[in-house]
């Protein structure tokens, strides 16, 4: 089962476990006294009307005139007695039924925090078949339209590695799918417990080197399938490995895009850069040291240390706090007054936010020294096996575009644009450089920053694209 980050805090945890066991408890001690009080109702109303209908049957037997007064008078007092009781259900029976919803959805509330995580997957139909490549770390999942396309290059969507679920990734894929980019695959990022130790009876190391290794076989299998070279995509963490493995093959890629990812750290004041500067590049060791932990034996990747992907999650909610108290408000309005729609897209969202997925230890080491201190694709120094990447080097025959979010609190704007400065290859008409308005998960989910910018990009990648021959 899926590891909730709430694990990682038994206090709260227990404390969330303890009010949702009062919370069922008076819910169900409620609901007994209104079964009570309902059963007591109908007994009423039964009675009187089975007292009407006898008296009606008797002054009929003794021969009185339907007309008579007593058919009248309990003609009215039946009238008087329904009356009286739908003011009685609006009164009291409607004032209680808003009492229990408001009590449901504060434990509606509660358990989203407090009960298991569920499964999490991609929203879109697929089955083994769609799973074009299976890599040690990263499946590759065809969620192309069925269609006769239009152009002749896969888009690669690439989901980042960062505690969660890669289904982030999901919203762009099917914008950008259908705005006409039809071929469309996502690479999945596997949590650290399902990646095997060993490989074809190697052990398998699982850093930046094997990242871009496996990123160039995803690169590679696409171009064999169509015989052209993909879009290639990379939301947030990939960014930088992404670029790294299309200067290492550079016929491996049509367009490039990065949303949201750390590229140029330096470019501007971030927390994540500010605070790994501070530390050094000791504390990711000594907080491997705390924090990491070998995969249990009953697991795919047993004996692989890992990082715990808990802590990360928490840290997004430490540099997100604000925004996560204005959400959990809504949501606990929402589901308060009723607002079905709103109040399930934020349970359907933290259900995905608090649901783990933990790093290999070499991966989270390379991500904290090379990218957030070293800065090492812009300086040149980045190594990737026995060869240095430097960004000067990105090839001049892949148009590039670039998005960040003035508001992003983990890839401030410039961090995630600040690279395209570097790159001299490319011709200006071959570049597009993208700020929106929003925070860093407004680039992934925000329905406007799709449709302002994201149709933006998918032009871009259009109008270079190979289009089929039309017969």
């Amino acid at each position: 089962m899926p590891e909730s980050v709430l694990s990682r805090l038994p206090f709260t945890l227990h404390n969330l476990e303890a009010a949702k066991l009062s919370y069922e408890a008076n819910e169900n001690l409620f609901d007994s006294g209104m079964q009570t009080l309902s059963l007591g109702y109908n007994l009423l109303h039964n009675l009187h009307a089975q007292g009407t209908a006898s008296l009606n049957r008797f002054m009929t037997a003794v021969g009185c005139d339907p007309g008579n007064v007593y058919f009248r008078l309990a003609e009215v007092q039946q009238q008087a007695l329904e009356r009286y009781c739908g003011v009685f259900k609006n009164l009291f029976f409607d004032n209680l039924e808003q009492i229990k919803h408001e009590r449901q959805a504060e434990l509606d509330f509660i358990k989203l925090f407090s009960e298991q995580s569920c499964d999490q997957d991609w929203s879109i139909s697929y089955d083994d078949t769609h799973v074009i490549l299976d890599l040690p770390s990263l499946r590759v999942i065809d969620i192309s339209q069925p269609i006769d396309h239009h152009i002749e290059n896969y888009t690669i969507v690439f989901a980042p590695r960062a505690g969660h679920h890669s289904n982030i990734a999901e919203r762009v894929a099917l914008y950008l799918r259908d705005q006409g980019l039809s071929r469309m695959a996502v690479v999945e990022q596997k949590c650290a417990d399902d990646i095997p130790l060993y490989v074809d009876g190697q052990r398998h190391s699982e850093d930046f080197h094997s990242q871009v290794q496996q990123y160039k076989r995803v690169m590679a299998h696409a171009r064999k399938i169509t015989g052209k070279p993909p879009h290639l995509v990379a939301i947030c963490q990939p960014g930088p490995l992404l670029v790294s493995s299309l200067i290492l093959n550079p016929e491996l890629g049509k367009t490039l895009g990065t949303a949201g990812s750390p590229m140029h750290t330096e470019a501007e004041q971030g927390f994540l850069t500010d605070f790994a500067r501070l530390m050094g590049a000791g504390f990711i060791d000594a907080l491997m040291s705390i924090f990491g932990r070998p995969i249990e034996s009953n697991r795919t990747g047993s004996g692989r240390e890992v990082y715990d992907g808990a802590l990360q999650v928490l840290g997004f909610y430490y540099l997100g706090m604000d925004q996560h108290v204005r959400n959990f408000k809504r949501l606990w309005v929402d589901l308060k007054t009723g607002k079905s729609e709103s109040a399930e897209r934020q349970k359907v969202f933290y259900d995905w936010y608090n649901t783990v997925h933990h790093f290999p230890a070499g991966f989270i080491r390379d991500t904290f020294k090379k990218i957030f201190i070293g800065n090492e694709l812009i300086h040149g120094k980045l190594n990737i096996g026995n060869k240095k990447v430097d960004i000067r080097d990105y090839p001049g025959s892949v148009p590039i575009w670039a998005l960040g979010g003035n508001a992003d609190a983990i890839v401030p704007p410039q961090q995630a644009t600040g690279h395209m400065d570097f790159i001299q290859s490319v011709s200006s008409s071959d570049k597009l450089n993208l700020t929106c308005k929003g925070g860093h998960m407004a680039l992934f989910r925000s329905k406007k920053v799709l449709q302002g910018h994201y149709s933006q990009i998918a032009a871009f990648m259009l109008e270079r694209s190979d289009m089929v021959a039309k017969q």
